[in-house]
């Protein structure tokens, strides 16, 4: 069979199975006792500690003095390349909170994983899809062509929903591929194209890979980055929700106030050029409030979209999910 063979007779259901086979990996991490007074927050990297407005909470030691009365005496992080891994980790008991993707976690709420949603990190997350120098112009030219993605993550939903809009879903071979390895396999011309998250995108456009599409230019496929916390913990410390939404309220305060140094802190913990950070993190992204009306309708179109091509067996109950705050 020729290359061109196997690509375009990929079928149509393995590439959409393949995400809801990735939200969840099999177990290899094993669960953990968490010593007295920890609380384990895990995140997706490849940054060395979180960022957004929890990160920034973490770092000025807003998080930990509102935990603190909670009985926490400290918070430890522990990064993920992607939802999947943070998933299994969440399953097998080793994590307290995630901050992840927001198609992963619903995967995972429909797989039955004990949490809660208790607010949002990120919101309106834009996705690139880059492809090499002298490479295709459009979507639909992708057909019979291989695209990378980190599979399970919210960047391969919206790679599944922009080939849908194009008319080519099923119709392209779409491989697991983390964002570390794009480059290379962008500049050997390996992949037609590569889908990339925030941070990523702007950099590997910025060394000359055309970005075709965005997540950006289709209203229901940016992704979010959701906040859950497990029922067990929920169970010890119900005030951590309220608690982790005031030192974020803080943190937000103090990064408007300060971007520059902001900036600053999340190029020096991801790596990453400060022009990329703020092309993919423009401070109205982070939102105020715990469960923001637009994160919200976000959140169900990834919902909606899992349902209707079948990549969760059952439906996710967003308000059941969401957790309430105390009075």
């Amino acid at each position: 069979m020729s290359d061109h063979a196997s690509r375009s007779s990929f079928p149509r259901r393995t590439a959409l199975q393949a995400l809801a086979a990735a939200a969840i990996a099999p177990g290899l991490v094993q669960a953990q006792s968490r010593p007295a007074g920890s609380l384990r927050l895990g995140y997706i990297g490849p940054a060395r500690k979180p960022t957004a407005a929890t990160g920034w909470a973490l770092q000025q030691g807003y998080l930990q003095r509102e935990l603190a009365p909670l009985g926490f005496s400290e918070v430890t992080t522990h990064v993920f390349p992607n939802g999947p891994d943070l998933n299994e980790a969440f399953l097998a008991g080793a994590l307290d909170v995630g901050i992840y993707g927001d198609t992963p976690a619903i995967v995972a709420r429909s797989r039955g994983l004990d949490g809660r949603l208790i607010g949002f990190d990120k919101t309106d997350m834009n996705v690139w899809l880059l492809t090499p120098q002298g490479g295709v112009k459009s979507v639909r030219e992708l057909e019979g062509q291989v695209v990378g993605v980190p599979l399970g993550s919210y960047m391969h939903r919206y790679l599944l929903g922009t080939l849908q809009e194009a008319g080519v879903l099923g119709k392209v071979k779409v491989v697991y591929l983390l964002a570390k390895d794009a480059e290379p396999a962008l500049a050997k011309g390996s992949l037609a194209a590569f889908a990339a998250q925030i941070d990523i995108g702007p950099l590997l456009a910025s060394r000359g890979y055309p970005v075709i599409d965005q997540a950006a230019q289709h209203p229901s496929l940016p992704g979010t980055s959701v906040i859950v916390a497990s029922s067990r913990l929920l169970a010890r410390a119900p005030g951590v929700a309220d608690a982790w939404q005031r030192a974020r309220s803080t943190a937000l305060t103090d990064i408007r106030q300060h971007p520059e140094q902001y900036f600053a802190f999340h190029a020096q913990q991801s790596g990453y050029p400060v022009e990329a950070i703020k092309a993919s993190n423009p401070l109205d992204g982070f939102p105020a409030q715990a469960f923001p009306p637009n994160a919200l309708r976000l959140l169900d179109e990834a919902r909606q979209f899992l349902l209707q091509e079948k990549l969760i067996r059952a439906d996710v109950d967003l308000a059941a999910w969401r957790w309430a705050p105390a009075a």
